[in-house]
């Protein structure tokens, strides 16, 4: 009995410990990340592709972008906890007065890539691509970009 007594003491003094209403979690220290976003046509297509670019993040809705070339790229500078993810898409788009001989090998590949603080975070391969990525008060683990390829591609 006095085993139960005891617990039941034990029992009561924790609860009279615990209030019910915590203080509130801090907030996490805000960290300054230097996103940049890039896409391009594999190859540079030929001098026939430019770019419609699709890119935003979690505190911006999406921003569109038009490359009239092979390649676009954008950066800019954004702080976690106020931005926690970004995200790029790109499509490939016949340059005016290319469209009859654009398409002729096919529609073209695109890469996404998306660094933070010069490390690849995300990166994607195909007819259109999307990347997407999120930040952390943490730097990023991915790898670093190799050194810019050559294009193949005749843009201007």
């Amino acid at each position: 009995m006095r085993r139960v007594l005891a617990i039941a003491v034990l029992v009561a003094a924790l609860a009279g410990c615990s209030s019910g209403t915590s203080a509130p979690e801090p907030k996490p220290t805000p960290v300054a990340q230097v996103v940049t976003f890039s896409v391009e046509v594999v190859g540079g297509g030929g001098g026939f592709f430019g770019l419609s670019v699709s890119w935003g993040h979690s505190a911006l809705a999406n921003q569109q972008a038009k490359s009239p070339t092979w390649a676009w790229a954008h950066s800019l500078t954004l702080r976690y906890p106020d931005v926690a993810q970004v995200w790029v898409s790109a499509a490939p788009e016949a340059r005016p007065g290319t469209e009859s001989l654009a398409y002729v090998n096919g529609a073209p590949m695109v890469h996404c890539t998306v660094l933070i603080n010069d490390r690849i975070v995300a990166e994607q391969t195909n007819a259109s691509p999307s990347c997407t990525a999120n930040l952390s008060a943490t730097p990023p683990v991915g790898k670093s970009p190799t050194p810019a390829r050559t294009s193949t591609g005749t843009a201007g």
